[in-house]
Parts: C-alpha cells; structure tokens; sequence
C-alpha cells in the first residue's frame, strides 16, 4: 500500500517501477510503454484485490481507501480532474497512466471486468454482505468515520431491511 498506492493522484499502481530498462524479455507486459497499464501504470483489476485484501486483513481505513481512490467520480471531481482522466466519471476505468506524459489518465472504461470486482468488494469485503450455501452472513468491515449503514436485500423472493451499527469496537 504505502509503494503503490498515490492519495493525491487517486491510483494504485499494479508495480513499482515500471520495467523500461530491464534487458530480459518479460513478455507482453514489456510491450507497453511505461506507466501504461500493466506496465506500472493502474490495473485496476489487482487494485480491487488489493483493496479485498486490506479489508479482509483488517486494514479497514487502506482498505476503505483504495476503494475511493478507484470510485471513477473522484476522479472527476474539479474540472481540472475531468480534464486529467478524461473519461466518463460513472464508468469504472481498467487502467490508469502513471506515465509522465499521462499521470491520471484512465483507459479502457466500460470494457473491463475491474467493475463487478470492484462491486463485490463493496458488497462482500467492506459491507461484508455474503451468501453461503443458501444463509447470509454479515460481517462489515467499514472505515472508523461510518457509523454503519442500511441496506434492503431482495433473497429468495424475501426482502430484508438490514441495518448495521458499529458497536463501540473497531471493524
């Protein structure tokens, strides 16, 4: 979190630094200019999973972090932003350029799989809302600055009206 993450530029990076002056052959992942998707640019799928796996080790804030660093309205937020990311501010983009030519700019929006990632990690890691084998289990991992939260839950034909309070304890 503390190499990847960049809080002011609202990224994760999947790697740091990007592999420009390497001589072995790595692949594709060479392929792409520097800071360009994979390429230490944002991956956008392995940014959820980072932000799965903070939330799930208890690292509730990062966690909560991660996740409004990838929300793609926060990246749209002041005209200047709009004017670095340069794409639709409700479409989750797959990368984001940590190019110097390009840091900020996201690529790749509506084409990308990030997005139902990024909704189960809402749903699961930090609301904590699962299904398993036909029972639902709740165990919220949200941030110190939430209270808790409500939520209506449409399960086998039943609706539920869910209304989670923190306890006084952290998580």
């Amino acid at each position: 979190y503390e190499l990847l993450a960049d809080r002011e530029a609202k990224l994760v990076r999947l790697f740091t630094p990007a592999f420009d002056q390497i001589p072995l052959d790595l692949g594709y992942i060479k392929s792409y200019p520097t800071g360009i998707r994979e390429n230490g640019g944002q991956y956008t799928h392995a940014a959820v999973w980072l932000a799965i796996a903070l939330l799930e080790s208890g690292e509730y804030e990062k966690g909560y972090d991660v996740i409004r660093m990838l929300n793609p309205i926060n990246h749209s937020m002041t005209e200047q932003e709009k004017n670095i990311y340069l794409l639709e501010p409700y479409y989750i983009a797959a990368d984001i350029y940590t190019n110097r030519y390009n840091y900020g700019r996201g690529g790749w929006s509506i084409y990308t799989g990030a997005a139902a990632w990024y909704y189960r990690c809402i749903l699961e890691s930090l609301l904590g809302i699962q299904m398993k084998d036909k029972s639902l289990f709740i165990h919220p991992r949200i941030p110190q600055e939430w209270q808790g939260y409500t939520a209506k839950l449409n399960l086998q034909d039943t609706q539920i009206d869910l209304t989670v309070k923190r306890a006084g304890r952290s998580g």
